[in-house]
Order: C-alpha cells, then structure tokens, then sequence
C-alpha cells in the first residue's frame, strides 16, 4: 500500500481546496456534526486533557478544536481552505486557527503533547509526510489520533455502500475530476498501525468508532450529501441528466430502511487509529 499511484498532487491540492471552501457552511452543518460523534474517542485516544497542548490538524469548522478546548486544552489548529479557517476562527476565539499545510507545518519541533485529525488523511496528497511532521511537533511521548472512513461496505459503512454503490449501480466513476491518493487506503486498521509504526510511532492503538448520518428524511439525505462534502457534488454533477435522477432514486431507496421515529439514522463508521512519539 505504500506504493501510491501517480497523479497531479498540484490539481489534486487545488481541488480539494476550493471544493472543500465552496461546501464549508453545508460541512459544518452536517458531516462535522456526524465526525463530531467520534470527538470525545479521539481526544482521549489522544489523551487530551487540561493543560494539554493540542494541534488539530484539518480542523475543518472547528468543531474537534472546540471539543478539546472545553477540556482545558491548549489549542492550535489549521486547515488549507480558507472558508474553514474563517469557520473554525467564529467558533474558537481563544484558538490560534491559521491556514496551512498538513506536510509542513508551521510549527517548532516538539511542541505539542497531542496532535489530533479527523477526516483530514485522506486528502493529504503524501499522507507519509503528514505523519512525518506530525512526529517532528509532537513532544516525546507526545500522542497523535487519525480517524479515517471504513470502507464503503454494507457491513463496515451502510452510509457510503449505499451512496457510492448507486453511483457505480446507476452511473460512472469514470468523471473528469483531479485523481488523487486511494480515498479509502486508511480504512482498515492494519494500514493505519502499519504506516504509524514506519513512521516511528510506538504505543501503536486501533479501533473502530460507530456514527450515523442524521436526516429528516430519504429525500432530506440526498439533497446534504452532494452539498456537505467535498468530491461526492462535482462526481454527482457530473453524471447525465438520466444518470443522476437513477443514482438519486437509489440512494432513497436505500437509506430508507434506516428511517426512525426521530428521523432518518443512516448507519457509519470510522477508524481510529493513534500512536506516541518514543521517549
């Protein structure tokens, strides 16, 4: 899995953020909310705790910062596109939230005692790197948590089985978007304690965090997904116009077997994957 195929890393970082400025609002509102279940699994994977100092690295709207400053925490945070910052800013005054990159990161060596980041390793071009610098911020014995999807199976993640296999069922993949890295290449929890142990993490822990996505109903999902993410809106705007209205009618179809008495409660899933600087 080390092995990536090539692809335009220039395009790729370009994409994802513009895509990821132009959905921040309808992120914030949804998917965040949806990560944020895993929140508290994540800050204590990472032993985050008063006085810790903690970086949130792809902070998205803040939602993670906002978790760990409520537990006396320390916290900086950054994110590449520029509508997050000003987001996760709103929400997080006291934090020092700023634009940056993932693969170099402006920050001194050791320090941090943590360093958190749900959702953001699969968009890092080099994923290697990300976690190189991560261990280069962290203090000795300093702790870092990744979360990633489970893959879209039935039985790992109905959520995106469900969305991505009515894509595949009803229409194509095969869309002129900006390739990147294997989207779900951190999904199992072997490749994630594999590349933090290459890395030079030890302590190496794994888990798995149960979510649901949240709607009012069928319809209600299917009109957030292509606006609350950052790749699923493009892929879905490109299909034809008999395509989409099949690859829509699909989803419905399925999602609403999750459907509640509260709404609709569409069953996920992440990884949890953490590891410690050596001593």
């Amino acid at each position: 899995m080390s092995d990536q195929p090539k692809f335009d890393e220039t395009a790729f970082r370009q994409f994802e953020r513009d895509g990821y400025s132009r959905v921040a609002e309808g992120y914030a509102s949804k998917t965040a909310v949806v990560s944020a279940q895993a929140n508290d699994a994540i800050l204590d994977a990472a032993q985050v705790g008063q006085g810790s100092d903690v970086l949130d690295v792809a902070c998205g709207p803040g939602l993670l910062t906002h978790a760990a400053i409520e537990r006396g925490a320390n916290v900086s945070a950054i994110d590449f596109a520029p509508k997050m910052v000003d987001l996760a800013r709103t929400k997080n005054a006291n934090a020092d939230i700023r634009e940056g990159d993932a693969e170099n990161l402006p920050f001194d060596a050791g320090r941090f005692d943590a360093v958190v980041c749900s959702l953001g390793i699969l968009h890092f071009p080099n994923p290697e790197r990300a976690m190189q610098e991560t261990l280069r911020v962290l203090k000795p014995g300093g702790r870092y948590a990744i979360t990633c999807w489970r893959p879209p199976r039935p039985d790992a993640n109905p959520f995106l089985a469900i969305v991505l296999g009515a894509i595949q069922a009803h229409g194509t993949m095969d869309v002129d978007l900006p390739a990147g890295p294997p989207l779900f290449r951190f999904s199992e929890p072997e490749e994630c304690e594999r590349v933090l142990a290459a890395t030079g993490f030890d302590d190496i822990r794994s888990t798995e965090v149960p979510l649901y996505w949240p709607s009012a109903s069928p319809e209600d999902f299917v009109r957030e997904v292509p606006t609350s993410t950052g790749r699923f809106g493009p892929l879905l705007d490109a299909q034809s116009s008999v395509q989409r209205p099949a690859i829509e009618s699909a989803i419905i179809e399925g999602v609403a077997k999750y459907a509640t008495r509260d709404g609709l409660r569409v069953p996920s899933a992440f990884v949890l994957a953490s590891g410690r600087k050596p001593r």
